[in-house]
């Protein structure tokens, strides 16, 4: 498995419109096969140290092609992609491989 995991920074006033639009995401790709958990929220942490990310979406993925393919492919993904150039004035995604076993 493979986890990818993107936080936000966005533009200023667009918090709820960015929040909404991961809602509208997570709606959709959760269908897709290769999705095995999707997570997304607003940052609670109050240490201060979230440098104005606001933002995070967890998706576990059952392999890296998926995220490549599949996942990165799907109309959702791409509908989001296009949504985040004004919603948002920066990101980073960091991936990995999962070492959660299931049974």
């Amino acid at each position: 498995m493979l986890d990818h995991y993107v936080v936000f920074r966005p533009v200023e006033g667009s918090e709820a419109a960015l929040g909404e639009a991961l809602r509208e995401f997570a709606s959709v790709i959760t269908g897709l096969a290769c999705v095995q958990d999707i997570t997304w929220g607003e940052n609670t942490n109050a240490s201060g140290l979230g440098h104005g990310f606001t933002h995070g979406c967890f998706v576990r993925l059952t392999n890296e092609e998926a995220l490549r393919s599949a996942y990165w492919n799907h109309p959702a993904h791409q509908k989001l992609l296009g949504e985040l150039e004004r919603l948002h004035t920066d990101r980073f995604a960091v991936d990995y491989p999962s070492t959660v076993e299931r049974s």
